[in-house]
């Protein structure tokens, strides 16, 4: 009976100790981040949930002190509400200028919800436990995926990617990859993995650009409903080309120049285009199923060698499902710059204030505006100014209002805004902005008359750019017309030289 006693008491300390893992020991600090899916988050609906997603974690110098960890974040670990080890991948740790990029796999998160991880950071002896492979792979979907930073690899590690004249630059998350025309990324012509026929897959991309009629992404092979192109065209928009196939879907026309997430998905009877979170385009009827061949073949940039993207792409992604629209949707706000998923480390006590209260601004000028809010899961900056009300600032405790030029003294109102575990609380700062700079004062120096053939300059004049420039005025930007009649120009600073008429 003793033995049989023993026994069990041993099964079931056996079985406690799986329900729970300890934190990790000998880290000095520690603090909590919350997942926030609620609407004053990011909005996933009730009854919504997506599985081992990727979720990134930006850290910022305005609230972590990145001395008290190593140089390169090597020390840095992650962990679910149980104790339990996250996996997690740094795409980028910038200790000087006080950013970094971490990609944590969370095995679950549900709409409407809240949940938190804890992050440890500060242990002079720790090795780095970043992955890639272990936050993205095909337990989760994935087969590619490029952060397209200071290197050019493949994290899952399917594909050589062969870099023929990109360079870094910027991103949305971290650095990312310009590309010049002429020039990308190939990614094989021997893919053994890749779907094959009509099996489900998507591909995303963040690109940013000034023209149209280029390949951002493309894969498969040139052949009857073969392949999988994501191309931008003209008048600008998304356009997937899967050689006439159920593939074949387009989106709505897209304003060029800033950031734009990208995501196709398709499964048979189903394509879906996806921009900046929302569905665009669907095709449920039109064409034959896809029917890719294998091996594949891989471009980013460019389809078949023939490189003709030129802007920046970042975080490419080639998965093996037809991605959800709830992940689909996660993915841009919690990607995006002023993301809506995770909120900062939580800081200590329960103070809530904003100083200072009001603010009286000059024209040309700024003022800094400094918060503190204790236990706050996720923090925002509005300002409504000029009958706009925007969010200016997520995740920061810290806001530089620039009062920039106004005609005539004007008004704005900053709140900031903090989501607190048992509700919501905003403070309203107002402020006051006071037209300080002069309008210029100016005439234009020219001939009385000009006969189109002879070069002529006209010279623009400020009769009080001393005191302009003494109030802060800055620079002065002109824009120059000449009519009715038509004529050749050229446009020099501060001056329109007349080269000739064309009547």
């Amino acid at each position: 009976m003793n033995r049989f006693l023993q026994l069990i008491l041993v099964s079931l300390g056996l079985a406690s100790a799986t329900l729970t893992a300890a934190p990790p020991t000998g880290w000095q600090h520690s603090g909590t981040l919350t997942v926030l899916t609620t609407p004053d988050g990011a909005n996933l609906p009730l009854g919504a949930a997506v599985e081992n997603f990727p979720v990134l974690v930006r850290l910022h110098k305005d609230w972590f002190n990145f001395a008290q960890a190593k140089p390169d974040g090597a020390d840095v670990r992650f962990t679910d509400a149980t104790g339990k080890s996250l996996a997690f991948q740094i795409e980028e740790w910038d200790a000087a200028g006080g950013t970094a990029s971490i990609w944590v796999r969370v095995p679950r998160i549900e709409g409407n919800a809240r949940q938190t991880l804890a992050m440890h950071w500060g242990k002079a002896d720790a090795a780095s436990e970043s992955n890639g492979k272990a936050v993205f792979n095909e337990s989760n979907g994935y087969l590619s995926v490029w952060h397209l930073g200071d290197t050019v690899q493949d994290e899952v590690g399917t594909l050589e990617s062969k870099d023929t004249g990109t360079s870094v630059t910027n991103g949305i998350i971290g650095r990312a990859r310009h590309f010049p025309g002429k020039a990308g990324v190939f990614g094989g012509d021997k893919i053994p993995n890749y779907p094959s026929g009509a099996s489900a897959h998507s591909s995303e991309v963040w690109f940013r650009t000034r023209s149209a009629n280029s390949t951002l992404v493309g894969w498969g092979n040139e052949q009857g409903q073969g392949k999988v192109v994501m191309q931008l065209r003209s008048p600008p928009h998304i356009r997937m080309d899967c050689y006439f196939s159920g593939g074949d879907v387009g989106g709505n026309r897209l304003l060029l120049g800033d950031w734009t997430h990208v995501v196709h998905t398709y499964r048979q009877g189903e394509s879906i285009i996806y921009v900046n979170g929302q569905p665009e385009g669907t095709n449920s009827s039109k064409g034959s199923p896809l029917n890719i061949r294998t091996p594949a073949r891989l471009w980013l940039g460019g389809w078949y060698n023939n490189y003709n993207f030129v802007g920046e792409l970042d975080e490419v992604r080639i998965s093996s499902v037809a991605r959800s629209a709830d992940w689909v949707r996660l993915q841009y706000e919690n990607q995006k710059p002023l993301q809506t998923l995770v909120g900062p480390l939580v800081p200590p006590g329960n103070a809530f204030s904003v100083s200072p209260e009001k603010a009286v601004v000059e024209e040309g000028k700024s003022a800094e505006f400094t918060a503190q809010a204790g236990g706050a899961q996720k923090v925002f900056w509005l300002l409504k100014r000029d009958g706009r009300e925007q969010v200016v600032a997520v995740d920061r405790f810290k806001f530089t209002f620039a009062a920039g030029r106004v005609t005539g003294d004007a008004s704005a109102a900053l709140q900031f805004k903090a989501v607190f575990a048992d509700g919501v609380k905003t403070k309203d700062i107002a402020i006051a902005v006071k037209e300080a700079i002069p309008e210029p004062v100016f005439t234009l120096k020219a001939l009385a008359a000009w006969d189109g053939r002879a070069t002529i300059e006209v010279v623009a004049q400020v009769a009080n750019l001393a005191a302009m420039q003494a109030r802060g005025a800055g620079e002065l930007k002109f824009e120059w017309s000449a009519g009715p009649l038509a004529v050749i120009k050229e446009v020099a600073p501060g001056k329109l030289r007349l080269l000739r008429a064309q009547n």
